[in-house]
């Protein structure tokens, strides 16, 4: 991948990580195991990583990006599944010079866009959150890209809950992503001030039901 580097800050403005926690997802009836880590990945740019695995399969989703200010841009997206027996893979490639994007998924032809030049993806997105929350931020818009496009997602601060974590009472910032009315799925994440703004948990509603991922330990 040819990398652009502009001005980009030469310390991350969040830290080197690995956390674990526990997935819970509609119509399966025992939890999965979940690891998110932010490691430095050479070249000025920094590997975003989650992994959800048990005995039937695991799920891998990467993100390799560059820090401009709070946005993490992205210029390398993978998406890996396998499991009984079959293997579903995605990638997205974003040139930071042009901006221009190459999608690949399985069984499709290779798709290109134009990015825009500063977006991130689903990934590296709460990362973008935690930054802007620790700037006071209480209203935040980003651009996101996927292996079809670019799409403009907008989060709004809902105020403070608590959050139980590893049996301990957590303060949490609660954000929500602010979609149409009559858009049936929704989004809520909590991040801990005390401890960095770390997300400590996230919901999604869909039509199937919802999923929970919560932090196993606070760090």
């Amino acid at each position: 991948m040819l990398l652009s580097a502009p001005a980009f800050a030469a310390e991350p403005p969040v830290a080197a990580f690995e956390a674990q926690y526990r997935l819970k997802a509609a119509g399966f009836p025992f939890t999965v195991g979940a690891t998110r880590s932010l490691t430095p990945a050479g070249d000025g740019t920094w590997k975003m990583e989650v992994l959800a695995s048990n005995f039937i399969g695991e799920i891998r989703e990467t993100s390799v990006f560059q820090w401009d200010g709070c946005l993490p841009l992205t210029r390398y997206y993978g998406y890996r599944r396998a499991g009984l027996g079959r293997v579903k893979t995605a990638e997205l490639r974003i040139d930071g010079a042009s901006g221009k994007a190459t999608s690949e998924r399985s069984k499709h032809e290779p798709y290109h866009y134009d990015s825009g030049g500063k977006a991130t993806d689903d990934i590296a997105l709460p990362l973008a959150l935690q930054c802007m929350l620790l700037n006071g931020e209480r209203a935040m818009t980003l651009a996101v890209a996927d292996e079809r496009g670019v799409e403009t997602q907008r989060y709004q601060v809902e105020g403070e809950e608590t959050v139980e974590i590893d049996g301990k009472d957590v303060t949490a910032t609660k954000v929500r992503r602010v979609r149409d009315k009559d858009n049936g799925r929704q989004t809520w994440l909590w991040f801990a001030p005390e401890h960095g703004y770390t997300l400590v948990q996230l919901v999604q509603r869909n039509d199937d039901g919802r999923h929970v991922l919560t932090l196993e330990t606070l760090p």
